[in-house]
């Protein structure tokens, strides 16, 4: 079905929220998986939802889910929906680190390659490895623009990126 008329994306504008953040698949066997779809129709659900939404007057945010493991097994898939978003209207795409298996050394290569779309990113780390804070600065260092964590931590699982930690870093160091 088409954005314009998925109730789901209707309740999105119903809410009449300025940003609506959307959640894309990244990794392309959750594409396979999870959505039970090839990957060319993946992309064309990202246009036609960011383009309807971006068509309605809202500003667009798109978490692509998975995306660090998904870069690791398929870099061009996962580069290929942060550019889908980006080109169909997103303002920001998060790559997120769903999982939370990333190390902080991994990061820069990884968000910059990204960056070179030319796009505003931001980061979303989970904290299954102890790593979320680290993970954020070091995305940040290598120009992510945007961080979504959690007060003190709290979040799924372990938790998310804990914000009075990141904010207290960047701020101070």
């Amino acid at each position: 079905s088409k954005a314009s008329s998925d109730p789901l994306t209707k309740a999105l504008l119903d809410a009449e929220t300025e940003v609506i953040c959307l959640v894309a698949k990244s990794h392309d066997e959750h594409v396979f998986r999870a959505l039970r779809t090839d990957l060319a129709e993946n992309l064309a659900m990202v246009t036609d939802t960011v383009t309807f939404l971006t068509g309605e007057g809202r500003r667009v945010f798109v978490d692509v889910e998975h995306f660090f493991d998904g870069y690791r097994a398929n870099p061009t898939y996962a580069l290929e929906v942060v550019r889908t978003a980006a080109d169909a209207g997103a303002e920001v795409v998060v790559l997120c680190d769903t999982n939370g298996g990333m190390l902080p050394a991994w990061m820069g290569e990884i968000v910059s390659a990204a960056g070179a779309i030319g796009v505003e990113l931001g980061i979303h780390c989970h904290n299954d490895t102890g790593c979320a804070v680290a993970n954020t600065l070091a995305a940040v260092d290598a120009d992510a623009m945007h961080v979504q964590g959690t007060m003190n931590g709290h979040g799924e699982r372990t938790g998310n990126a804990d914000l009075i930690t990141v904010l207290a870093n960047l701020q101070l160091k």
